[in-house]
């Protein structure tokens, strides 16, 4: 089931400037998102580990 990396990335590739332009925006909100959500689990965890310390006590 190989095909062509050119294959692939042909379904990918698009004349129409307006749908580009929409992709690399949705694209850059869910980096967003995501780096976003890492920093709020990065704090939760800190949190988490204050309160089981604190426990230990």
């Amino acid at each position: 089931m190989s095909q062509d990396v050119l294959e692939l990335l042909e379904r990918y590739r698009s004349g129409d400037m307006a749908k580009s332009a929409k992709l690399a925006s949705t694209l850059h909100w869910r980096r967003l998102q995501l780096l976003l959500l890492g920093e709020i689990l990065t704090e939760l965890r800190k949190l988490n580990q204050k309160l089981e310390s604190k426990e230990e006590e």
